[in-house]
């Protein structure tokens, strides 16, 4: 299941890294899979559903976006299709139970 855009367009991305930032949370980096979201829709405080390769369901709360590339912007995401956020590192879990690489990111 895809989260759905602005315009009722499906999008998906996928956990292509992952790392914690001590003191502030876990860091994404997203990879744009389907459809075209716009920023206001990954704009801090909105949520985001993840999904496991075993099928677990976690939703997160975006915190910030990363900007180790660059500022997060609507023109930079259709360019890379890639977006770095910050998530809580209670919503991100630790250890083995912690959002990877591989996961998937839908709308909540």
């Amino acid at each position: 299941m895809a989260g759905t855009s602005r315009t009722g367009a499906s999008y998906r991305f996928r956990v292509s890294d992952a790392l914690d930032v001590p003191l502030r949370g876990r860091l994404l980096r997203l990879r744009l899979l389907d459809g075209n979201p716009s920023m206001k829709e990954l704009a801090k405080g909105r949520k985001l559903t993840l999904t496991a390769p075993d099928g677990e369901r976690r939703e997160v709360t975006i915190m910030s976006h990363g900007v180790t590339g660059g500022r997060a912007t609507q023109q930079r995401l259709e360019a890379t299709r890639e977006l770095d956020i910050m998530v809580a590192a209670e919503d991100a879990g630790s250890g083995e139970d912690a959002i990877d690489i591989g996961w998937i990111a839908t709308g909540a």
